[in-house]
């Protein structure tokens, strides 16, 4: 057992990262980015050579693959944005894209001219676009704009795609449901399919078999609604259903990492350790 982090390794988990719609996307982007620098590189290399200026071959991978190297690095900064952004206001999402897709594009040109400038640096050559920056920015911009947009697109499909359906499973009358709105869906889940909850800004995200869900509500309304149903807080940024955890493991400091039957890992704190302590002997 390992207590570095708040995922296991286990099928499980797997499954769960698998149906994470930012997870889908990262591969998407990562697949059909590298196809893409692979074409554009080679259509560079035979592109010089047809117009009788001809290109090394490396120079034509560095050109290409410092681009895709850099939008790789961003990837994660959109897809902490996008999810945020698919749960507010029509024009809350427009104005937050537009200055994300800004923002994103502006890194991106200077993160790959620095790339390349240590390439070529690495060479024995200089590196230096003879345009000025404003216009070097306006033409990545133009470019940038379009993959952006594409990440979103396909962000938005994925988690259309593996959006927990509105109506539960077919259960007991009595049994109690918790109401998530994520966007315009209002999703449906009894308080026994939720493993752990835990805040993210003004969000909180809600784990189970179903992936993750990301909803704009407070971890003390949830905790109210879910302590009746065996949810405990264990972090001043966690719950965790006390049925779903496996064993638990005390570090030295007195902090408790908690492995749940989905092979999930989940780090508590000591100050809220006591509210574990009346089913210690069945969790050690």
């Amino acid at each position: 057992m390992t207590s570095g982090g708040d995922s296991g390794t286990d099928g499980s988990v797997g499954r769960a990262a698998r149906r994470d719609p930012r997870v889908i996307t990262a591969l998407a982007f990562a697949a059909f980015g590298l196809l893409y620098m692979v074409v554009n590189a080679a259509s560079m290399i035979d592109q010089r050579q047809a117009l009788g200026r001809p290109i090394a071959a490396w120079q034509a991978w560095v050109l290409e693959g410092t681009s895709f190297v850099a939008w790789l690095s961003l990837l994660p900064l959109v897809l902490m944005l996008a999810p945020r952004l698919a749960v507010v206001p029509i024009w809350q999402m427009v104005v937050g894209h537009v200055g994300g897709c800004l923002a994103v594009s502006i890194a991106h040109t200077a993160l790959m001219l620095m790339l390349r400038s240590a390439a070529f640096g690495l060479a024995g050559l200089d590196y230096a676009p003879s345009e000025p920056w404003a216009d070097r920015l306006l033409f990545e911009l133009r470019k940038d704009v379009i993959t952006y947009l594409s990440i979103i697109a396909v962000f938005l499909i994925a988690r259309r795609l593996v959006a927990v359906p509105a109506t539960p499973r077919p259960t007991d009358t009595g049994s109690a449901l918790l109401e998530l709105r994520e966007g315009s869906r209002t999703v449906m889940l009894r308080p026994d399919e939720i493993d752990w909850v835990s805040a993210a800004g003004n969000y909180v995200e809600v784990h189970g078999g179903f992936g993750t869900m990301l909803t704009r509500r407070t971890m003390a309304e949830l905790e109210t609604e879910l302590g009746p149903h065996g949810f405990v807080r264990v972090h001043r940024s966690r719950l965790v259903r006390r049925a779903a955890i496996a064993s638990t493991e005390t570090s030295q400091s007195g902090d408790f990492a908690m492995t749940l039957r989905s092979g999930v890992i989940v780090q508590g704190s000591r100050r809220f350790r006591q509210n574990l302590r009346s089913k210690d002997r069945c969790l050690e």
